[in-house]
């Protein structure tokens, strides 16, 4: 069984260790490989410590999935949307399952998670950007997420296409994850 609960503090690190392991095998196919390798725990780790310090400050919030044995297997943050150019009001900003952890629902529940919180902040409507060669985009689909925008993005000296897709309602994900 998995408890999906908001981040402390105190998780900062393992949930450095979630967002680089994901990241090396996530994008292992996009991203230059040497760029993967200078993805280290302990620089994400201490800007991981800066988000959930500041948690209180920015409206933003992480949660995070652990596994039976109370190990931090995925996480998820979320808070306003960033840029004010859409209509939805709450952005998905990231989500990362560790490899071995996906297609068992933690998505799902993290998905909930977060728009459960969006919705406790009367933020009624989710965007999430996501890179267009990542396998994420059809669970987005799945999820009932409708294709908003694309734009090319730099990262690691690389031309990527990012998507964005939209929830007009977050009730459906609410609702349809329970």
């Amino acid at each position: 069984m998995m408890i999906v609960r908001e981040a402390k503090i105190a998780d900062a690190p393992a949930i450095a260790r979630v967002n680089v392991d994901t990241w090396r095998t996530a994008y292992r196919k996009i991203v230059p490989p040497d760029y993967l390798a200078q993805q280290s725990y302990q620089k994400r780790e201490s800007s991981w410590q800066e988000i959930l310090a500041n948690v209180k400050n920015t409206g933003g919030f992480v949660c995070v999935a652990e596994n039976d044995s109370g190990q931090i297997v995925g996480f998820a943050a979320g808070g306003c949307e960033r840029t004010g150019k859409y209509i939805y009001q709450g952005e998905l900003f990231a989500i990362y399952i560790l490899e071995e952890y996906q297609r068992q629902g933690i998505g799902q529940q993290l998905v909930r998670a977060v728009a459960t919180k969006l919705a406790e902040l009367s933020l009624n409507s989710m965007l999430v950007w996501v890179l267009g060669d990542n396998s994420a985009c059809q669970f987005y689909v799945f999820l009932g997420g409708e294709k908003v925008d694309e734009e090319q993005t730099s990262r690691a000296g690389v031309l990527l296409k990012e998507i964005a897709y939209g929830w007009k309602d977050i009730a459906v994900l609410i609702n349809k994850a329970a």
